[in-house]
């Protein structure tokens, strides 16, 4: 037993270190950022030291999950594939490029569908983070991953929190910007981008509103976490603002109503008593210190994000700007794709003169339209088929009447996907290997807490 126990705890430190390195080293979403040098090896080591470790793995509980990001890895690899001269020339959008090998003298090569091959196969090696994670997921027993992942996201939020007070209390140049490219001036947090960091505190309240209900036969104790839980969530409300993300004031509104839907739901589906006496006034009063630090904020001139939705006009927009052109190349590379990873090189062939500026779009910041432009058919129909298993699982997770750990974390890993999925549609989150820790560990608590729904016995949770 002892020795099982010893196995257990070696694919949970393993889980554990490659989730604290996402953390510390996977808030960028370029691919030249020096940290993946470290983090994308780690999580080599990490996925081969859970397979290496003697014990079962559970692939049942995130066999959907896998099922999705090995399909996104088999259209990443299908674009690496040379194709004959014949077949690339007349591929959707690709044409153009072939003038290039004419102006040369040369005979047409054998090229793989991807624009930029090198990009695309950054994108490829990039999927080993959420694999080692779903690995290590189904690695280690329910009961404990429920948790010690529970814990471990709320730490790492945390810490990305105090990060960005620091940063906004040391200024542009705080050292605290762990990024050379980033936006400095504002709270980013563990990342570089600050809609990124607005994300990851949207998805702070659902997951304080679980770990505030884990049972536990000491009510002290009990009462302890719900304090701060409020605490927690109260320190993070002004963060939201000074991150300068004008998404992030929409998606901390829902992240705060998905909470309070969370809280309510375990209330009422565990029979707790209706607090009586001044404790009847707890939530009057986490609303107007909510409100009373959303003020404070905003009359010091720390919120960015107000200062910013004000001045929108959508003229200086580069993001408006470049819809049309977005469009235009969706259209073209339609339903082939130009190749994951290609959309800066290719927009700089389709860039107007006048969005000519030192600022240069990294990224669509719209990663709907990205998907259509670099993957094409085969991405659009993995993405619908995640959108369909998702809101099936959400809706079983949300109808099931008992209370457990798994059934709250199954509702809110349903919350935070579709943060993540919201944010996508006005920048790209999935591109950080942190983002992509973080929605692997929810979709295994979707898919998991699926499968026990259906089999209740198997989910049981005692309390401590």
């Amino acid at each position: 037993m002892q020795v099982g126990n010893k196995l257990e705890y070696g694919r949970l430190t393993a889980l554990m270190a490659l989730l604290a390195g996402c953390f510390l080293m996977g808030g960028a979403s370029r691919s030249d950022v020096l940290s993946l040098i470290i983090l994308q090896p780690l999580a080599v080591v990490c996925a081969a030291a859970v397979l290496a470790i003697p014990g079962s793995v559970d692939w049942r509980s995130i066999r959907m999950p896998m099922l999705f990001l090995a399909l996104l890895a088999g259209t990443i690899a299908a674009q690496l594939i040379p194709l004959p001269p014949g077949i690339w020339t007349n591929l959707p959008g690709h044409a153009p490029f072939a003038e290039s090998a004419q102006a040369a003298g040369l005979a047409q090569p054998w090229r793989p569908i991807s624009l930029t091959p090198d990009l695309t196969l950054a994108s490829l090696v990039g999927l080993v983070v959420p694999f080692a994670i779903l690995l290590g997921f189904a690695s280690v027993p329910p009961q404990r991953r429920q948790s010690m992942l529970l814990s471990a996201l709320l730490a790492g939020t945390a810490l990305s929190a105090l990060f960005g007070l620091a940063q906004v209390s040391s200024g542009d140049e705080s050292p605290f910007y762990l990024y050379r490219i980033t936006n400095n001036g504002v709270a980013v947090g563990l990342f570089s981008n600050r809609n990124h960091e607005a994300v990851l505190l949207a998805m702070t309240w659902p997951l304080l509103a679980v770990w505030a209900s884990v049972p536990h036969r000491d009510p002290r104790l009990r009462a302890a976490r719900r304090w701060v839980a409020i605490g927690f969530g109260l320190f993070t409300l002004p963060l939201v603002l000074v991150t300068g993300s004008r998404a992030g004031l929409a998606l901390a509104a829902i992240g705060i109503i998905g909470a309070g839907v969370l809280w309510w739901l375990d209330r009422r589906s565990s029979r707790e008593r209706a607090p009586e006496g001044l404790a009847r006034f707890i939530p009057l009063a986490v609303v107007v210190a909510g409100a009373g630090l959303f003020g404070a904020t905003i009359l010091l001139s720390r919120a960015v994000a107000i200062t910013r939705l004000t001045r929108l006009d959508g003229s200086g927009d580069m993001r408006f700007e470049a819809t049309p052109v977005l469009l235009d190349m969706s259209r073209d590379f339609f339903p082939v794709g130009a190749g994951f990873g290609s959309f800066d090189p290719v927009f700089r062939s389709y860039e107007p003169l006048f969005m000519l500026d030192p600022e240069y779009l990294n990224h669509a910041h719209n990663d709907l339209l990205e998907l259509i432009i670099t993957a094409g058919l085969p991405g659009v129909a993995i993405l619908l088929a995640f959108l369909v298993w998702a809101g099936k699982a959400s809706w079983t997770a949300w109808r099931n009447a008992s209370p457990s750990l798994e059934t709250n974390l199954a509702r809110a890993g349903s919350l935070m996907i579709l943060l993540v999925l919201l944010s996508s549609l006005v920048d790209y989150p999935l591109r950080t290997p942190l983002m992509m820790a973080i929605v692997a560990i929810a979709c295994g608590w979707l898919a998991s807490a699926g499968r026990q729904v259906r089999r209740p016995t198997a989910s049981s949770v005692r309390p401590k």
